[in-house]
């Protein structure tokens, strides 16, 4: 079973089809799982379903003929709001670099939109991104509405840290979950994005079944940029993009990667384990440290030196 572009979660995919063919739809569902899993192509595929005139039985997609469905697919369906860091900065006109966190502004002004009637006539969607970025006086605002939903409108939730949630919103929510992809889903998915199949293969046994993470280890060459590569550890540090948001993400990456290389090293015959033990635990340390806001290029640094001791 699939929807769209969604791979590899057949069961999550089942679950969404019981609700669309049984027409009992939850009025506030949780899609949590991994990062790069297809949890946020699934909602849009979803809320799509959710807003056709008549969706196919059996999937989670919308028609793709009627006029909701063209509205939709054109990005301008009047019963629809993805609610992310675009949205966001659309509303309070900031540079998305600068979202760094949900606002209780954000939520009402999406909560003013959802209460009113459907344009359309039929229901109204909305679909809350990487919903664990909502701070507390956010989260407190959309439980307000999840207490008590208008008709017709339905809330989905997209999350990769579940426990960062307010029991009180999971509470509320149909959960549904979708789990790590297999290697073979993570290639063919990199496959489509144009990946070669040598470093799709080798992305994809990195990835820890993500296709989000598998696609951006292949584009930034890690992890053997990170050890083995031509790249010196500090021109891998100066690599990390040059806003604090997006250094930290790509920090995050590289010390990812720089684990999963050590752990393989080590099961392969190439490092010894104490070697290897005493570099995850210092690169461990650097991840806590990022944490807390020390710079994500001198952790980078850092975490390629330690690994580079080890392996050498």
């Amino acid at each position: 079973m699939s929807a769209g572009g969604v791979s590899g979660q057949a069961r999550a995919l089942k679950v969404l089809a019981g609700f669309l063919s049984s027409n009992r739809v939850p009025q506030a569902i949780l899609f949590h799982g991994p990062a790069g899993v297809g949890k946020a192509l699934a909602a849009g595929e979803f809320a799509a379903a959710l807003l056709c005139e008549k969706p196919p039985r059996g999937g989670v997609r919308g028609c793709g003929a009627c006029a909701p469905c063209a509205a939709f697919a054109g990005g301008r369906h009047p019963d629809f709001i993805r609610v992310d860091a675009a949205y966001q900065a659309c509303l309070r006109q900031e540079e998305l670099a600068k979202q760094k966190s949900l606002r209780i502004g954000t939520v009402r002004e999406a909560r003013r939109a959802m209460e009113t009637s459907a344009i359309l006539g039929g229901r109204k969607v909305a679909v809350v991104e990487d919903a664990e970025g909502l701070e507390i006086e956010a989260a407190n605002a959309l439980l307000k509405i999840l207490e008590e939903p208008p008709p017709n409108a339905v809330w989905i939730l997209t999350s990769s840290r579940r426990d960062r949630l307010p029991k009180t919103v999971l509470s509320r929510c149909a959960a549904v979950a979708f789990a790590p992809l297999d290697e073979e889903t993570v290639e063919r998915i990199l496959a489509e994005q144009g990946v070669g199949s040598e470093d799709a293969a080798a992305a994809a046994k990195d990835a820890g079944g993500s296709a989000g993470r598998a696609l951006e280890l292949s584009r930034r060459g890690y992890p053997r940029a990170l050890i083995s590569g031509a790249a010196s550890p500090a021109e891998a540090s100066e690599s990390l993009g040059p806003d604090l948001p997006s250094a930290r993400t790509q920090a995050e990456l590289a010390l990812f990667a720089l684990r999963q290389e050590l752990w393989r090293s080590w099961k392969e015959g190439r490092t010894p384990l104490a070697e290897a033990s005493r570099a995850l635990g210092v690169i461990r340390e650097l991840g806590e440290s990022l944490r807390a806001n020390v710079d994500p290029k001198a952790v980078v640094l850092l975490a390629c030196l330690e690994a580079r001791k080890a392996a050498s």
